[in-house]
């Protein structure tokens, strides 16, 4: 799960980026004779679900589930009040104007998180086969992959042949393997800290306060009782 994060994250941020410079190079100039605004309001949506989506994703991989995409329903409330409601909802959220840093940052961070996880795995598996790639090297090709001495062989004066060497390098190649998913969840751990960070917590939409509510707690009727009644009680005491 976290090495498909951290590939999926190059595709995401190349998405978020085309988004952001795209919708911002028209929409700003537009601006002028007002039909950028919503030009850029619809950019600053766009790029703004995928930030939250992006967040519910990470979520879902740091407790241990797929997390189900949650519905639109704040932007259709808005647009269901009108088109200038919905417009002011999405200048006054701060996520609309974090998600201009998400689209800019993610492409950068998105191809080192996927350089990473197909490096990674790429380096441990080659050094793992080094005893294999040595003996088909020498067999086929007649080359000799170990034939240099290492440092090893002159700090312990012990007398290493090439196969010696191969075989070493695949024992750092397994340890190399059996790391492998401490490493990628320690960078999934770090790329969900970005995304977290960037994304901030999801806005509470304020509900209206109920009038029965209200009523309860303010003029409650045991409330009034206790007032009367109290007193009467400590008289006829």
């Amino acid at each position: 799960m976290a090495w498909k994060m951290l590939v999926l994250a190059l595709p995401k941020g190349i998405g978020a980026f085309v988004i952001i410079v795209v919708g911002l190079s028209v929409s700003l100039p537009l601006s002028i004779l007002l039909i950028g605004v919503p030009l850029l309001a619809g950019t600053l949506v766009l790029s703004r679900q995928m930030m939250v989506g992006e967040a519910r994703f990470v979520e879902g991989w740091l407790e241990g589930k797929e997390y189900p995409a949650a519905p639109a329903a704040e932007e259709s409330s808005a647009m269901g009040q009108g088109w200038k409601s919905w417009l002011m909802s999405v200048l006054k959220d701060g996520r609309s104007y974090r998600s201009i840093l998400f689209g800019f940052l993610q492409l950068p961070i998105g191809i080192a998180a996927f350089t990473l996880a197909i490096v990674l795995p790429a380096v441990a598996l080659s050094v793992l086969l080094s005893p294999l790639a040595q003996e088909l090297s020498m067999r086929w090709f007649e080359f000799n992959l170990f034939a240099d001495t290492w440092g090893l062989d002159r700090v312990t004066n012990w007398e290493l042949t090439s196969t010696h060497r191969s075989w070493i390098a695949g024992g750092v190649g397994a340890v190399l393997t059996l790391l492998l998913p401490l490493m990628l969840r320690g960078l999934g751990r770090w790329y969900g800290a970005w995304i977290q960070a960037v994304a901030g917590p999801e806005r509470v939409q304020p509900t209206e306060p109920d009038a029965m509510s209200m009523y309860n707690e303010d003029f409650s009727p045991f409330g009034m009782e206790q007032a009367e009644v109290l007193p009467f009680q400590s008289k006829r005491a």
